[in-house]
C-alpha cells in the first residue's frame, strides 16, 4: 500500500492530453465549493526547483544528458518542493492540485528511458516519503493525437517535447501500468472527450476524496 498525504491530488499525462486546463478547471470549481487550493507545476515551483527545471528541459542537453542524471535531477527538484511547499500547505489544510509529480517519473523514466518501475518507485519513496497524492488522474490520450494537439499549439518543443513517437507510447504505457498496479491512487481517464465531459469526472473524483 502507497503512503499518500490526504488533500493532495495530481493530473498526469502526456503531452497535449489536456492535463494542464483540466487542472485549471479542478481549481476554479473547487474554490467555488469554498476549497483554499494550490497549484504547483513539476518539475518547478520554488527557484531551486526552478534551476533544475530549466536544466532538464533545455534543448541544448538533447542527447548529452544522461537517463539517470535525469532521473535524479527530476528527484531533487521534487524534494526542494515538497520541503518548501507542499508539506507546508497541506498542514495549513490547503488542497493542493499538482500538474504532474511522481507518476511523471515512474511513466517518462521507468518506462520511456527504460529504467525500470520498480527502481524509479525505491528512488520515489526516498524522496517523497508518504507525501504523494491520494489520488493521481492520468489523461489517457493516443500519442498521435497528443503530438497533433502539440503541433496545432506551436512554439519550440522542449528537450522532452523533442523525442520520438516511440518514447511516448513507452510512456502512456507507464501510466497504464501504474494505474493498473496501484488502482486506488491512480485512475485513468478518456482524454479523448469534451472537456466539460473530463471535467465532469474529474471534479467528481476529487469530490469523492474530500467528502
Amino acid at each position: 500500500m502507497l503512503k499518500t498525504a490526504k488533500r493532495f491530488f495530481c493530473l498526469e499525462g502526456i503531452d497535449g492530453s489536456g492535463k494542464s486546463t483540466q487542472l485549471d478547471l479542478l481549481k476554479s470549481a473547487l474554490e467555488e465549493r469554498g476549497f483554499s487550493c494550490l497549484k504547483i507545476r513539476e518539475p518547478g515551483g520554488v527557484e531551486i526547483s526552478e534551476r533544475i527545471r530549466g536544466l532538464l528541459l533545455d534543448p541544448a542537453f538533447k542527447g548529452r544528458m544522461s537517463d539517470k542524471a535525469e532521473l535524479l535531477l527530476y528527484n531533487a527538484a521534487r524534494a526542494q518542493l515538497i520541503h518548501e511547499v507542499i508539506e507546508p500547505a497541506l498542514a495549513e489544510g490547503k488542497v493542493v492540485l499538482a500538474d504532474r509529480f511522481s507518476w511523471s517519473t515512474y511513466a517518462y523514466q521507468g518506462f520511456g528511458r527504460s529504467l525500470g518501475a520498480e527502481e524509479v518507485q525505491h528512488l520515489t519513496e526516498i524522496t517523497c516519503g508518504g507525501c504523494l497524492p491520494e489520488l493521481t488522474l492520468v489523461m489517457d490520450i493516443d500519442v498521435a493525437r497528443g503530438r497533433a494537439r502539440m503541433e496545432k499549439r506551436g512554439g519550440e518543443p522542449d528537450r522532452l517535447e523533442q523525442e520520438k513517437a516511440d518514447f511516448f507510447e513507452r510512456v502512456r504505457q507507464g501510466y497504464l501500468e501504474a494505474s493498473r498496479k496501484y488502482p486506488e491512487a491512480v485512475v485513468a481517464i478518456d482524454a479523448d472527450r469534451t472537456p466539460e465531459d473530463i471535467q465532469r469526472e474529474v471534479l467528481q473524483l476529487v469530490l469523492s476524496r474530500l467528502t
